[in-house]
């Protein structure tokens, strides 16, 4: 059975408005109805262990591609699997591997960030070629949930590593790590969304070859973008001192310029998922080349429009609270919006976005 999106290229406005408004509420009710303490606490992290399973689950214990209702049963198990790995990852690294207690929330923060590319690393880069030895989903899912444990310990909490959490905490290196692995993941999705037919059309000598080639661009490109991210901010920051991220005592904070560095990582991710999903994607163009590149420019342009929207609009309302300009919620605010639009092409198939051709 084939189907259709119902609105055509306009679909994405009904999903957007959907997505938006119940990530809205579910924002609203965290930070005013809880307190932003409790948000910060449980919340942000919760919110990324709930699309680290939702990723999880749609690589290696998939829904009917079909419009579902069965998979709102999956949007359950993302959601008590969150609770459930946040309590047990807290009492993991601060109780067994003895993490301070004051470093275990960052170290859930790595761990979602890291969980975040490597449990697609496979699917994206190697069409599966990792770790197709597994015969058993599940056995895969639970390698690349231990795979991704032995990274974390290695960069986050190991002494001699980049942040060293068990010896004396680098709060930069921490910053500098997540943005740019945030910008690593941005080009893992466009990869697998933006791209996806354009690859389809390079001979690549095999899928090794293939998965080496594209971690490596993704890893390069990532981490340039990150730079070029941090370079505009101090740039901006020179020519208008006002909106210099400073410290307390008035001087540059280069580790909280890095962390608007990870903010602004997140703003590719309603337009990616919302333009690549719900429309016809700019199919209508034949040439597969000139097809992704239209689609990356759109989508850089959408970002800079949701960046000025959020910057401009959003946060000076105060709807989800008032801070500096750097660290407003919209981090939280692009992962809830976007993952309600993909879990829900992940688990239900788009269900009430198609109809039968």
């Amino acid at each position: 059975m084939n189907y259709k999106l119902r609105w055509g290229s306009n679909t994405w406005i009904p999903a957007l408005l959907v997505s938006g408004i119940l990530g809205t509420l579910i924002l609203i009710t965290s930070i005013h109805g809880m307190g932003e303490e409790w948000h910060s606490i449980y919340f942000v992290p919760m919110l990324g262990y709930y699309v680290l399973i939702s990723i999880c689950q749609s690589h290696y214990f998939k829904s009917r591609p079909e419009p579902n209702w069965e998979g709102f049963s999956k949007q359950a198990v993302s959601i008590i699997g969150a609770i459930i790995l946040f309590f047990m990852n807290r009492w993991i690294m601060g109780t067994l591997i003895g993490i301070p207690e004051k470093l275990v929330l960052p170290g859930q923060i790595t761990l979602i960030v890291m969980g975040f590319f490597f449990f697609g690393w496979d699917d994206f880069m190697f069409l599966g070629a990792l770790s197709r030895w597994l015969k058993i989903d599940a056995l895969k899912a639970l390698f690349w949930y231990l795979f991704t444990w032995l990274i974390w310990y290695i960069l986050y909490a190991m002494p001699g590593g980049p942040v060293e959490a068990l010896v004396k905490f680098n709060r930069l290196n921490f910053e500098y790590l997540l943005a740019s692995s945030q910008w690593v993941i941005i080009m893992s999705l466009m990869i697998a969304i933006t791209w996806k037919d354009f690859l389809a059309t390079i001979q690549f000598p095999n899928e090794y070859i293939r998965g080496i080639l594209l971690t490596f661009f993704s890893v390069v490109v990532g981490f340039s973008i990150a730079y070029i991210c941090f370079a505009i901010l101090n740039l901006i920051g020179n020519i208008y001192p006002e909106m210099a991220i400073v410290t307390k005592e008035g001087t540059r904070d280069i580790a909280a310029t890095w962390h608007h560095v990870l903010y602004i990582a997140t703003y590719p991710l309603i337009p990616l998922i919302l333009f690549g999903l719900y429309t016809n994607h700019l199919n209508h163009i034949a040439n597969p080349r000139t097809r992704a590149i239209a689609r990356t420019v759109l989508l850089l342009v959408l970002m800079l429009i949701g960046y000025a929207i959020y910057r401009f609009l959003i946060a000076p309302s105060g709807i989800f609270g008032h801070h500096p300009w750097w660290h407003h919620a919209d981090l939280v605010f692009n992962f809830t919006v976007a993952i309600i639009a993909l879990t829900h092409h992940w688990f239900n198939g788009r269900l009430g976005f198609l109809v039968e051709e």
